[in-house]
């Protein structure tokens, strides 16, 4: 069981993490350059007295997740585009996470009731398969298809998948929820193939694994920045990036990628193309169900 303390900390995440979410809906709309976005969820986050839990996620269309604009991104929105903003905060190592999509109006409400009908089924005992059934449910039932290669994922502190998965498809799986636990719900429905490919070309996020012999200065230089400044949470390649030059940025991420001294979070996307929407609370699973932190 979680401490009193800890739970109002999760809370406070949450908290924050619903009014970016809620302050940016607005802001997301044609003429408007994801990277703006991205920087500006950030810069909300801190305005508010957290930190990002890891890059902000502004994912258009196919593109289901991974996607945190690099500093070099022109990418403007268009009419008729589908976008995903994927949000996380943490205070003290406690995360709210949380995400909404703006767009097509049958691919945003089916996803917006498949994760209402997540969390009413989100209860102790529950076998995570039932989740997953509730949003297949809808996803089936509005024509399109949930992502089945996509989950939800319990949280830690300090921690974004502390080893539970919330699937999107029905199925028994033997975990079942215990009180206490804190849960990253996250439908993602789509209208193409229902699972998601690595963009082997892109990669805008990372996280620190380990300390490996790296050869070059910079790239130990660097090495001894991630681990310094993001030794735990994900961090986006825009961080790294102020006095350095496109092409000696991916230089030396690809030098520590190959030593196995960072991971890459490879973009993900929607295998037939088809457009993918996303909706995601935060909940901490109580004797009677769930309490979402990342309501407003």
């Amino acid at each position: 069981m979680m401490e009193p303390n800890e739970i109002e900390l999760y809370r406070k995440a949450g908290k924050i993490a619903a009014q970016v979410r809620e302050r940016l809906r607005a802001e997301v709309k044609p003429g408007v350059k994801i990277l703006d976005i991205a920087k500006r969820a950030e810069d909300i986050i801190r305005e508010l007295g957290a930190q990002p839990a890891f890059p902000a996620n502004i994912s258009l269309n196919e593109v289901a997740a991974h996607y945190s604009p690099p500093p070099w991104d022109e990418t403007v929105i268009k009419e008729g585009d589908v976008v995903k903003v994927d949000i996380g905060v943490q205070v003290d190592g406690y995360i709210g996470d949380t995400a909404f999509t703006v767009g097509d109006e049958r691919l945003v409400s089916a996803a917006e009731r498949a994760l209402e009908e997540a969390v009413r089924a989100t209860r102790p005992g529950v076998d995570v398969g039932e989740i997953g059934a509730a949003v297949e449910r809808v996803a089936r039932g509005s024509n399109l298809k949930p992502i089945q290669n996509l989950t939800g994922h319990s949280l830690g502190r300090w921690e974004l998948h502390a080893g539970l998965s919330i699937p999107n498809v029905g199925g028994e799986t033997g975990q079942k929820l215990e009180v206490g636990q804190v849960l990253a719900i996250e439908p993602f429905v789509t209208e193409g193939a229902g699972f998601v490919e690595e963009d082997e070309r892109r990669i805008y996020i990372y996280s620190f694994l380990r300390e490996s012999p790296i050869r070059s200065r910079m790239a130990r230089e660097l090495l001894r920045e991630i681990k310094k400044r993001y030794p735990t949470l994900p961090f986006s390649i825009r961080w790294l990036a102020e006095g350095m030059s496109r092409l000696r940025l991916e230089i030396t991420l690809r030098e520590l990628r190959a030593a196995g001294a960072i991971r890459p979070y490879h973009v993900l996307v929607e295998r037939a193309k088809g457009r993918v929407a996303q909706a995601e609370h935060t909940v901490i699973v109580t004797e009677n169900g769930c309490e979402i932190t990342t309501l407003t």
